[in-house]
């Protein structure tokens, strides 16, 4: 009999449409989906599977995630969650965990992978549309051509600043809480004027801003921005 499997699956950056069909397959396959969630109960992940594919009948597994940087804190919560997902394995019950973006790309699902393959269970990554690459079509630019390099940073890198002398064009992810500090380490580098962002992509709340000027002043935690050189 064939083991029961964890699979990470990718639904893309918001917009249902840019869920694959490989994704969808996935989904409507496994009988325990498993949504991450963070405080406040939100499981964007999973409100977007839902446009896409009938839950019906299906377990549906909530995983809260800390949102801490206490290493010590994280691997007792990611043990704790790797062993509700392994409970369902081992009852012959194969797992798709959802991710927002690319499952590459900051996952948490990489983190329960990693446990899971320690008990012995196979997991597989279903790919999807990272955020970044939707974000770049919205604002309708290249992010980046010939020989030049695409830098993705996250907004709390401790050398932001840094960061921005990278050569070819900067990706800025979750920059929402990090606005007021990214807007003066970007007008310290002189690129204000070249950086444009989308926030909530794909989400009905989503805003296109080509320019920083036309930006809310917290834009949330899905905001994503395209800087180039």
């Amino acid at each position: 009999m064939e083991k029961a499997c964890f699979y990470g699956v990718s639904v893309g950056p918001g917009d249902p449409q840019l869920l694959t069909f490989r994704a969808a397959g996935v989904i409507a396959a496994c009988p325990v989906i498993a949504a991450p969630q963070t405080k406040g109960e939100n499981r964007t992940a999973l409100q977007i599977a839902r446009q896409a594919v009938s839950l019906e009948g299906k377990e549906i597994l909530p995983l809260p995630f800390l949102m801490t940087r206490d290493p010590q804190l994280l691997r007792q919560s990611h043990q704790a969650l790797a062993g509700r997902v392994l409970s369902f394995l081992r009852q012959g019950k194969s797992v798709a965990m959802l991710n927002l973006g690319d499952i590459s790309i900051y996952s948490t699902f990489s983190y329960l992978a990693e446990l899971v393959e320690q008990a012995y269970f196979p997991t597989e990554w279903i790919p999807g549309v990272p955020s970044f690459c939707a974000v770049a079509a919205k604002l309708k630019t290249s992010l980046t051509v010939m020989d030049r390099p695409v830098q993705i940073i996250p907004a709390g890198y401790r050398d932001l600043q840094q960061a921005l002398h990278w050569p070819g064009t900067k990706i800025l992810m979750k920059t929402g809480r990090a606005m007021p500090k990214v807007r003066q380490a970007l007008r310290q580098a002189g690129l204000y004027e070249k950086t444009g962002l989308v926030q909530n992509c794909g989400l009905p709340e989503e805003k296109i801003c080509r320019s920083l000027e036309e930006a809310d002043d917290q834009p949330g935690y899905f905001t994503t921005m395209v800087v180039r050189e």
